[in-house]
């Protein structure tokens, strides 16, 4: 009868320690499942947002409106700083001089134009983009980059991605101004009327990029602040790679 009871109690303890093997193998194996998966997705995660070609700013502008619903698109122009969220209020107010908290800040956020609508990127669609210039390189301080020839040269491209995609634009003319040429038309009536809008900003140029532009091409324009003068403009405006 002892004998018995000490067989049951070894096949007991038998049977526990090959529980206890099978869950620590269980577990050994989740582990290294879980590291590759998250090895993989990190890789992933890399290729997505890689600095340059392979950069998904789509993916980074919708991240950001789950949290900040005004924020509409994200810009980027290699060479320079500018690699930022852009938003979009009621008014152009809005951003002007308070951050995406809504709490007051200088130099606001980068924002759009209220009366532009990124649901359109058909013929005649003019967008604009405003942001200050602290001259510390932040904000649209690297726009005045481009009043040496050479810079536009080798930085003709602009890359903007909103909810709906990513876009790509070729800058067709940089220039200074004042509010009073009124470079921020966005209402058009004919392509006549739209031509002629055009071919005043390629008048503006500072020098020839050879960009031809016509009624068909939506544009993008980048605008800040010129202290060469008094209420001045710098603007760079670009036209949709389609």
């Amino acid at each position: 009868m002892e004998t018995n009871n000490k067989n049951r109690i070894i096949i007991i303890c038998i049977v526990v320690v090959i529980i206890l093997a099978i869950i620590g193998l269980g577990i050994s194996v989740y582990f290294k499942i879980s590291k590759k998966s998250d090895s993989k997705e990190n890789k992933v995660q890399e290729q997505t947002y890689d600095i340059e070609s392979n950069r998904n700013l789509q993916n980074e502008i919708i991240a950001l409106n789950a949290t900040y619903t005004d924020a509409v698109a994200w810009i980027k122009i290699p060479g320079t700083s500018i690699d930022s969220p852009v938003f979009k209020g009621i008014t152009n107010d809005d951003y002007f001089s308070k951050d995406r908290e809504k709490d007051e800040k200088k130099y606001g956020e980068l924002f759009m134009d209220y009366r532009c609508n990124l649901n359109n990127m058909d013929n005649m669609a003019h967008f604009i983009i405003y942001g200050h210039n602290p001259e510390d390189n932040s904000y649209f301080s690297d726009l005045l980059k481009y009043e040496n020839e050479d810079f536009y040269k080798n930085n003709k491209i602009i890359y903007m991605s909103t909810i709906n995609g990513n876009y790509k634009w070729q800058i067709f003319t940089v220039y200074k101004t004042t509010p009073d040429f009124f470079y921020i038309d966005v209402n058009f009536d004919t392509a006549t009327e739209y031509t002629m809008f055009l071919n005043s900003l390629k008048e503006k140029s500072m020098y020839n990029t050879g960009v031809d532009i016509n009624s068909n091409d939506t544009i993008l324009t980048l605008s800040t602040c010129d202290y060469s003068v008094d209420d001045g403009r710098f603007v760079v405006q670009a036209k949709l790679i389609k």
